[in-house]
């Protein structure tokens, strides 16, 4: 429909704040922390009436260990990051993200208390909508809620949106993230034997036949084979018959499936047993990928409001559909029922800001310093920027390990191109997000953004005039951010 209107109205402004947040998933909440630690009179806004996200209430938890890099595993993650996976583990009394639906409520009422403790106000239940803007800076947001429109106006504004959103309606350049756009939903079937599943069917031999019958089936399949192997040979017999499709296509741009099989427990990991197992009968997790475009066409992806609900609507019959089909045909399911379907659909790349510094494939293969670091990132060998998942951020000589080959991770990409007032931080950052994806990381861009939000507010700047060398002397001796070894933070006057 070609129509438009124009609609105005008076909007009452009811806070103004030094810094404002914009998304309470894990890099937003680390960064509303860091701001109010930081002296910043701070406000946190989500459509959720909890925090945390992915971690959270959408139940994408990730891995037990975060895939942190031996350095951090063994020492822990500095400043807020570490604070928060300490708080949550006292609680589990168990290493975080073992047991999604135990953790998902612990993670969610540890950032409340953090976010009690160092004066940051939470306003759940409220969508994000129009920034306002000077010229080009960023003032403020309006929001929309059950009380109407309403503004907040605000020295700083974090864009922890996961999608760019703020950034996009500010006018900010962004990237749609096309072939790196793969959304999903946490899913968990109950009442499932699990022994029986166990040994029918992730024990069983292969099924050789009906694994080429998959590989030929469609180039997402095959992609996905190593993960839904034990599954093929049940899907086979009901795509034959007609009765189920384990694989679908959304406008012959789109396929959909249960990418990484099914679980051994309620965790994303399927080697990862059930801690809380009390008999033989109890809960299997799964999730269901979208990827696309099949075409390869420059697509909107996380961006467009019609292609989310087109897909987030056919990801949840589809579950229901799947859930039938396990009841009927799968070896320990007899018995099981839908038991949890996230409530937040997408979780892994689409539309981010174009920043003033992109890190780019040369970054990692060159590993060149930048003199804005805020983060170091350790990297394993060959792996792209693209597809591979680098390690982390370490001053070897810092924790005594020997040296790995690393990448700086700059300031500026935190900072969206022509707009100003506006920071980005978490996937609204990062246009590569299968090498940044990692939680772990979420935790330290937030804490990077947060505490430089934070100065910019204090010192009456915008975020791209900070003095990043202040920002750095925060990160490294307040938060014990490791920038690099001692000859490293010798140059950047830290040592």
């Amino acid at each position: 429909m070609d129509q438009t209107i124009e609609v105005r109205k008076s909007v009452p402004v009811i806070a103004n704040v030094d810094v404002l947040v914009v998304g309470a998933g894990i890099s937003g909440c680390v960064a509303a922390v860091a701001a109010g630690r930081g002296g910043a009179k701070t406000l946190l806004v989500d459509r959720f009436g909890r925090p945390g996200g992915n971690m959270g209430p959408a139940l994408i938890g990730g891995a037990p260990n975060l895939e942190l890099p031996d350095v951090y595993a063994k020492a822990g993650l500095p400043g807020i990051p570490g604070e928060f996976v300490r708080r949550c583990e006292e609680y589990c009394q168990a290493q975080l993200l073992n047991h999604y639906f135990r953790d998902s409520e612990v993670i969610s009422y540890v950032w409340f208390k953090m976010m009690e403790e160092n004066g940051v106000q939470f306003m759940g239940n409220t969508f994000a909508s129009d920034p306002i803007m000077d010229g080009n800076t960023v003032k403020g947001l309006l929001v929309e809620s059950k009380s109407g429109t309403q503004a907040i106006l605000a020295k700083v504004v974090i864009d922890a949106t996961g999608d760019a959103d703020v950034a996009a309606r500010a006018g900010a350049p962004t990237d749609n993230g096309n072939g790196l756009f793969s959304p999903g939903l946490y899913l968990a079937f109950g009442n499932v034997d699990l022994d029986r599943f166990e040994q029918e069917v992730m024990q069983k031999p292969p099924d050789d036949s009906a694994l080429r019958w998959a590989e030929e089936l469609h180039p997402v399949a095959q992609r996905r084979l190593h993960l839904i192997a034990p599954l093929v040979p049940y899907y086979k017999a009901a795509w034959e018959s007609g009765e189920y499709r384990f694989l679908i296509e959304v406008d012959g741009r789109w396929a959909m499936l249960l990418d990484h099989g099914l679980f051994r427990s309620v965790v994303g990991w399927q080697y990862v047993p059930d801690p809380l197992r009390k008999g033989r009968y109890g809960l299997i997790g799964a999730m269901v990928g979208v990827h696309g475009p099949l075409d390869k066409q420059d697509l909107p992806t996380s961006g467009s409001a019609a292609l989310m609900n087109k897909l987030e609507t056919r990801a949840r019959t589809f579950i229901f559909e799947t859930s039938l089909f396990m009841k009927r045909r799968l070896p320990g399911f007899e018995e099981s029922y839908l038991h949890f379907v996230s409530p937040l659909f997408h979780a892994r790349g689409g539309r981010a800001i174009i920043s003033e510094c992109p890190l780019t494939q040369q970054d990692v293969e060159q590993s060149p310093r930048k003199d804005d670091v805020v983060l170091v990132i350790l990297k394993r060998g060959g792996e792209r920027l693209g597809h591979g998942y680098p390690l982390d951020v370490t001053g070897a000589e810092v924790f005594g390990y020997p040296p790995l080959p690393s990448f700086d991770f700059p300031y500026r990409q935190l900072l969206p191109l022509k707009i100003d007032g506006l920071l980005a931080t978490g996937r609204s950052a990062i246009v590569q997000p299968p090498a940044m994806r990692n939680r772990w990381m979420m935790l330290m861009m937030g804490q990077s953004a947060g505490a430089a939000a934070a100065l910019a507010a204090k010192h009456g700047v915008t975020p791209r005039r900070l003095d990043v060398a202040e920002l750095q002397r925060v990160l490294h001796h307040q938060y014990h951010v490791p920038l690099g070894d001692a000859a490293r933070l010798k140059e950047l006057g830290l040592a």
